[in-house]
């Protein structure tokens, strides 16, 4: 007996390791793993019916057709969550989630098996609810945390919002406001805001309401109320990261790699964090939808006065908690970093290898992070801002924190040094793992960044001698000339007063200009003299240049025989030769307008949505298998072929495109392109197609109704007119004429709406289509679509088929 339960104990152990078995020295990224939750098998048509077969059927039809347009807004937001690939199912963060949330639904039994605990890729610090039973809680959330209990607590909260079905309250709420500030506005105009600030106050009722509830579900388990007031106060700071230790102004130093403190804002200019504050009155809570922490707070804290409770912080292992929050940070430093907050993203990277200074992801996302500072400092993107722009506006002044300091520096490190700094932590990075592709891709580029200022080799500043560096180190930069005269081609060093304009005259030299590294002080030359003795470094400044010169001779090649065959007035869209594609979650969408003469009065049809994506998807395999081209489809809509798997990897793919959509440079290196290129590899493929269609038109049962009624006209008026010219009995003329006038005046309604029934019976409709190349990172348009829709709703017109045609053949035909 003993023995069995010696390795029943050891199994527990091991099964234990197995569900956390994550290294932080080489972490991977959270995918969702597992069985495939039941609200992701079934699909938005099959929700709706079985959200209407659970209406209440005493509702009135005024109630009734609320709730339906409730239920409608409500699965197609939760099902484009879902399918978006943001959630996370089957991860050892859900499990422990799912152990908190369970202990609470034993004191809620009226919601067992109806509520389903979901983790959201967002930093925001925050949970939401909705009346369908879905809570989701964000990964900033999870990373932000102290203690179970503070878990426990917000859970709660958010599972009285599923119990008092405030999500349908709001609606209600918003609905009813709408109708009257209408009423209103016949008699005197009013002001949206008026209607808003009295439905943000309605929600913060809800949110008081919630606060209520919450606390009896908590106070009935054995957690400590000690964790409630630190829990409102997090959610106050939830604008901060999760810690805010004043960065250190050496964590970049080593080597050559020296950043002098006189580079960072001195400790009296940091901006202080905001006290807590009763900021119930000011105009931003006023407009917010959720009412002042404080406020919150003080209200919990006398409604806990007296009661008895529990005392723990902590009843799932604390072990357990700690590694749950270190991963959520790690994931924290891979989402600021894919979602442009790259400043944020080194903070979070510096606090983390204070435990695992050596981990290879940590360092990664690092090199990633400040590669894109220093391209961004001098191309400008459609998602980021420039560091000129930055510079001027002097964004650092509104960040409260420690990352403060690297707001500071990105925003006043000159390009160049930007540049030298990304590339020495590049160079070390490439140094310790030689033969890791992605790592040499970013070394690679970041002396690309640096050849953008100084383009030979031969003009590369020489290595400091030692007397130098002690000279340097002596004399505090905010001591030297530091500032960026303007500059005209003629002020340029000679060796590039001949270089190409487009190259010289960018929109971050335009404003600053080269700098001779060569002359009094300056930070580039003294980062870069560790590179200057590495006997490898010259080599690759070479074949850098060689790299791109070739890249933009083939590029050259491209645009002239695109003029030459526009000239000629040939087909100027390229043939592909593709053998093979994936197609990723097309965009897909059927909206149905009930009424002829409201442009606006739309509704989403479930059901044809799903037969759109049916036949969309029947369309491109027919054509792709009479051309031999070989097409798989990945799509989380699919729910018979979904797996854990499929939906981690579409979620990669969408979020590859995302970024690649947002770089202005296909040379820049994608930050997911080691998982994406797996992905690819383990499918066949690297060419990703997406896109998406969208119709709207005439809901058919209204459309066939409109018909009957006008055909009806016409045969009442040929039928009277036949009886009344050839009947010979007076009974049948009599009948004829009663049709003739009941027809008549049939017409005489119909007449004045018959012109705008005919033009707004007519559709929308809107097809695109784009191919990506995910070695190489380009992409083509295939073709758009807008003709006017006159079909019916879902289904795909003739000019969509022949459109889906053209698309294919293209991928597939060998260009002449």
């Amino acid at each position: 007996m003993q023995n069995t339960q010696f390795w029943a104990f050891i199994l527990f152990l091991f099964l234990g390791q197995n569900s956390w078995a994550q290294n932080f020295d080489d972490y991977r990224c959270l995918r969702s793993s597992g069985d495939v939750p039941e609200r992701f098998s079934l699909s938005s048509a099959q929700k709706y019916e079985l959200g209407l077969a659970q209406l209440d059927e005493g509702l009135s039809n005024k109630d009734r057709k609320t709730q339906e347009k409730y239920q409608q807004k409500a699965i197609y937001t939760i099902d484009d969550l879902l399918r978006s690939g943001k959630v996370l199912f089957g991860t050892p963060l859900n499990d422990y989630v799912n152990r908190v949330g369970n202990r609470l639904l034993e004191h809620t039994p009226e919601l067992k098996g109806k509520v389903d605990f979901f983790i959201i890729r967002s930093s925001a610090v925050n949970a939401f609810a909705t009346a369908t039973g879905l809570v989701c809680i964000n990964m900033g959330l999870l990373a932000q945390l102290e203690n179970e209990a503070q878990l426990a607590f917000v859970l709660s909260h958010e599972l009285m919002h599923v119990q008092k079905q405030h999500g349908l309250s709001q609606y209600e709420k918003d609905i009813a406001i709408l109708k009257e500030n209408r009423q209103r506005s016949l008699f005197k105009k009013t002001d949206f805001n008026s209607a808003l600030l009295e439905s943000n106050s309605y929600s913060r009722e809800l949110e008081f309401e919630a606060d209520k509830g919450g606390l009896e579900i908590f106070l009935k388990t054995p957690y400590s109320v000690d964790a409630l007031e630190s829990s409102f106060q997090m959610l106050y700071y939830s604008y901060l990261l999760y810690d805010t230790t004043r960065f250190d102004v050496s964590y970049y130093n080593e080597g050559s790699c020296q950043l002098d403190p006189s580079l960072f804002l001195a400790k009296d200019s940091l901006k202080h964090i905001s006290a807590w504050v009763d900021d119930a009155e000011n105009t931003d809570t006023l407009k917010s939808t959720h009412p002042s922490t404080l406020r919150r707070w003080e209200i919990v804290k006398e409604a806990i006065a007296g009661k008895t409770a529990g005392d723990k912080l902590f009843i799932e292992p604390q072990a357990d908690f700690e590694r749950m929050r270190k991963t959520a940070r790690y994931e924290l430093a891979s989402y600021y970093l894919h979602n442009f907050r790259f400043e944020d993203a080194l903070y979070v990277v510096q606090l983390l290898r204070k435990e695992e200074p050596n981990s290879r992801y940590l360092r990664e996302v690092e090199v990633q992070a400040l590669h894109a500072i220093s391209r961004f400092s001098m191309y400008e993107s459609r998602s980021f801002q420039s560091s000129d722009y930055r510079r001027q506006r002097e964004t650092y002044k509104n960040i409260e924190g420690g990352q403060q300091q690297l707001y500071f520096l990105s925003s006043n490190l000159r390009a160049v040094e930007l540049s030298a700094l990304a590339l020495y932590k590049a160079w070390k990075l490439h140094k310790d793992y030689p033969e890791d592709r992605y790592i040499f891709d970013y070394y690679r580029d970041a002396i690309y960044v640096l050849q953008q200022h100084i383009p030979n080799f031969e003009q590369l500043p020489k290595a400091m001698q030692e007397a130098e560096i002690k000279a340097y180190l002596a004399k505090a930069p905010a001591a030297q000339d530091y500032s960026v005269p303007k500059v005209t081609k003629d002020s340029l060093i000679e060796v590039l007063q001949d270089a190409n304009i487009e190259v010289l005259f960018d929109s971050y030299r335009k404003e600053y200009g080269y700098s001779n590294l060569d002359k009094g002080y300056n930070l580039a030359r003294y980062i870069l003299s560790d590179l200057m003795q590495d006997e490898d470094f010259e080599d690759y400044y070479s074949r850098t240049e060689d790299y791109h010169e070739a890249q933009e001779e083939r590029d050259s090649l491209y645009d002239a025989e695109s003029e030459r065959r526009k000239a000629a007035k040939e087909e100027v869209d390229r043939n592909l030769g593709i053998d093979s594609i994936l197609y990723v979650n097309p965009y897909m969408l059927s909206l149905k307008r009930k009424r002829f003469y409201l442009a606006d009065n739309h509704s989403i049809d479930f059901e044809n949505n799903q037969k759109l994506l049916d036949k969309y998807y029947a369309e491109v395999h027919k054509n792709a298998d009479k051309l031999g081209l070989s097409v798989q489809t990945l799509d989380t809509r699919e729910v018979e072929t979904l797996t854990a798997e499929r939906y981690a990897d579409v979620a990669t793919l969408k979020d590859w495109i995302r970024l690649r959509m947002n770089v202005n440079d296909r040379n820049h290196p994608i930050f997911n392109q080691r998982e994406v290129d797996e992905i690819c590899e383990k499918y066949g493929s690297h060419y990703v197609v997406t896109g998406g269609y969208m119709q709207e038109g005439i809901d058919g049962k209204k459309r066939l109704r409109r018909r009957v009624i006008t055909y009806g006209v016409y045969a009442g008026l040929l039928f009277g007119g036949i009886a009344l010219t050839n009947a010979e009995d007076d009974g049948l003329k009599n009948t004829g004429a009663f049709f003739v006038i009941a027809a008549s005046t049939g017409l005489f309604f119909q007449l004045p709406a018959h012109f705008v029934n005919n033009m707004r019976s007519r559709g929308n409709q809107i097809y695109f289509s784009t191919i990506f190349n995910t070695q190489n990172s380009t992409y083509e348009t295939l073709g758009t679509n807008t003709k006017p829709y006159n079909g019916k709703i879902g289904q795909l017109s003739r000019s969509i088929k022949k459109q889906i045609r053209k698309d294919l053949k293209r991928i597939k035909a060998e260009d002449k």
